[in-house]
């Protein structure tokens, strides 16, 4: 078995021989050829000419088999740029490529293109250089970017190109890379010969900026299905992400700072009742939006995500024995620092424009069992940091005590709409004294509980013994209000969080059985039919459906109560049995589903 993972060097000298070859004899411009040649409109015309393609079963095999071809191309380029760099003419083929290819129909780019556009950004990978690996200066010496002169001064003149792609926010991710790697060079003995290249690297990140790259690296790239299922995708972002935060620290600061100014502007706009200036720019608010998606997608369990968090506890309790050097070790990489700071300074003085995306972000950066203790912990930090105001609400706008607080002030607002039990119908009218953009900011805070409380029993524990805030208890009075479904469903989803311990679960049943009695009858059981066929099924979504399944799913595998709901009904699980077999797993066929995934979502948890 040590042989199989061990080859001889004479095999590898063959093998690397061999496949040397057939790079030198254009391997990477004959795939580049194929994939822009191959595509399954002409091979089935082909096909259809010499009559050989078959019923509709062959018709889906054949595609099938095309489409794994082009994929393989890709692939195989993609595997080649991880190990070895291409040659300055292949690499030129590559963005030549890259400037022809278009979106699909959503935006995002297919499997193949994807896997091409990670192989240009491997070629511009330098983030070995700061790991300080074993092998680094072998690799320094194989780097055409510090070797070959001629080489980079091709890639820079074909990347400062200012003709248009018929992406540009593909080719706005290519100039962030080149940018990031000229920063990564420029800081090296060797980027001294390099200054005429690397001095631009400022000009190309705000050149990417303009081109929108973040917006592209989520909708564009993290919108591929594939993206989520190669490691090496991930890890790659992961590093372009990490790498823009801590080596272009000013050019973050000015993307804060025209944040802030452009909140202003709203301010000043919604006051005069004007129309909004055009000059406004997202770029902060993009970068966020990518944090959050990008880190909330962890299918490796990676937990790439902890290197936005500074542990800072094995500094505070140093003992005497500890020695200077010893104390060296423990600090986090300057790196990771830098990123903590940016998490923190950003949810300072936090403009309500840039809010939600805060959260979103904080959500992402959560995911994972230590990322969701370190933000717990920040959240928590937070509210004992600030002094409250007149109303008792938190100074920061970001932290447990003003989240809870506001959610009961919600509640207290709310209930007041609470519907008659005894009405034929159920409705949702206008929710008293809340916006549109609040309810957006609430369903994104209960989103990023719901990923906290998810990992971290700790926080789960903490949060549901607090005597102020018994978020269990508003959530539950929530349910009753008549809020939107998408809110009750992430109201759901944060209790079905909450049930995951065994106890919380145990005093949930009983909460659920008496809201029922104090409304007479099932009415959440009978409003939620009412939300089923006429809001859902007519919408085509089902985000209600799911949750409930999911909460009463957590709640029978974490706790289920012998004598349920005794003294107050029939005991047992029949209501909530019947409900689900009658409500979701039946009609679940003849539903219109916008979203044909959803149709398994709804299905298997009931």
């Amino acid at each position: 078995m040590h042989r199989l993972f061990s080859p001889s060097g004479e095999l590898v000298a063959l093998t690397t021989r061999f496949t040397d070859e057939l790079m030198n004899q254009g391997l990477t411009k004959r795939i580049l050829a194929l994939v822009s040649e191959i595509s399954v409109a002409k091979e089935f015309e082909r096909l259809q000419k010499e009559r050989g393609l078959g019923n509709e079963k062959h018709r889906k095999e054949v595609g099938d088999l095309i489409k794994e071809c082009r994929q393989a191309l890709a692939d195989s380029l993609f595997a080649w740029t991880c190990q070895s760099p291409l040659t300055k003419d292949d690499t030129l083929a590559l963005i030549g490529h890259l400037e022809t290819v278009t979106a699909q129909a959503d935006g995002s780019l297919d499997s193949v293109n994807l896997a091409l556009v990670m192989a240009l950004l491997y070629c511009l990978d330098v983030s070995f250089i700061e790991q300080g690996t074993e092998d680094r200066e072998d690799l320094l010496q194989a780097l055409p970017l510090l070797t070959e002169r001629p080489y980079v001064s091709a890639v820079h003149s074909r990347l400062m190109d200012n003709q248009p792609w018929k992406l540009p926010g593909l080719q706005a991710v290519c100039k962030l890379a080149w940018a990031l790697t000229l920063r990564v060079l420029s800081q090296l003995p060797q980027g001294s010969a390099l200054v005429e290249f690397t001095e631009a690297d400022e000009g190309l990140a705000d050149q990417a900026l303009l081109g929108d790259v973040f917006l592209f690296m989520k909708e564009g790239m993290l919108g591929c299905d594939n993206f989520t299922q190669e490691e090496f995708y991930i890890r790659r972002l992961h590093s372009l992400i990490t790498d823009f935060l801590a080596l272009m620290p000013m050019k973050v600061k000015q993307l804060r700072n025209r944040a802030d100014e452009d909140a202003r502007l709203v301010h000043i706009s919604l006051q005069m009742d004007s129309e909004l200036p055009s000059s406004l720019r997202k770029d902060l608010d993009h970068l966020m939006l990518l944090i959050g998606e990008f880190y909330s997608k962890d299918q490796f369990g990676l937990e790439l995500g902890l290197e936005f968090w500074c542990p800072t506890e094995s500094l505070q309790h140093t003992t005497l024995q500890g020695s200077y050097l010893g104390m060296a070790l423990q600090r986090p990489p300057h790196k990771q620092v830098v990123l903590s700071k940016f998490v923190r300074q950003m949810g300072d003085l936090l403009p309500s424009t840039l809010y939600i995306s805060y959260l979103r972000m904080l959500k992402g950066l959560s995911n994972g069992p230590q990322c969701a203790h370190y933000c717990f912990s920040l959240l928590k930090t937070n509210g004992a940091t600030h002094s409250d105001n007149i109303q008792g609400v938190s100074g920061s706008p970001v932290s447990w005590e003003h989240f809870f607080h506001s959610l009961m002030l919600y509640h207290e607002n709310l209930r007041r709409d609470l519907p008659n039990p005894d009405a034929a119908q159920y409705r949702h009218p206008p929710l008293r004294g809340i916006t549109q953009r609040e309810l957006e900011a609430l369903t994104s805070f209960l989103q990023l509980l719901t990923t906290i409380i998810t990992w971290s029993e700790n926080a789960r524990l903490a949060l549901c013994e607090h005597p102020q805030w018994t978020p269990v208890v508003v959530m539950l009075g929530l349910l009753q209000c008549s809020v939107p479904p998408i809110l009750k469903a992430e109201l759901l989803h944060c209790l079905a969080a909450f049930g995951k311990s065994p106890e919380i679960a145990a005093s949930l049943w009983p909460s659920l059985e008496y809201t029922q009695v104090e409304l007479k009858r099932f009415y959440f059981f009978s409003g939620a039919i009412v939300e089923l066929s006429e809001i859902e099924s007519s919408s085509e979504e089902y985000p209600l459906t799911r949750a409930f399944c999911h909460l009463i799913s957590t709640l029978v595998e974490s706790s289920m109560p012998v004598n349920l709901g005794a003294g107050l009904r029939v005991p047992g699980f029949q209501p909530y049995l019947d409900f689900l077999r009658e409500s979701v797993f039946l009609p679940f066929t003849t539903r219109a589903y916008r979203r044909p995934a959803e149709k398994v979502e709804s299905r298997s948890p009931a």
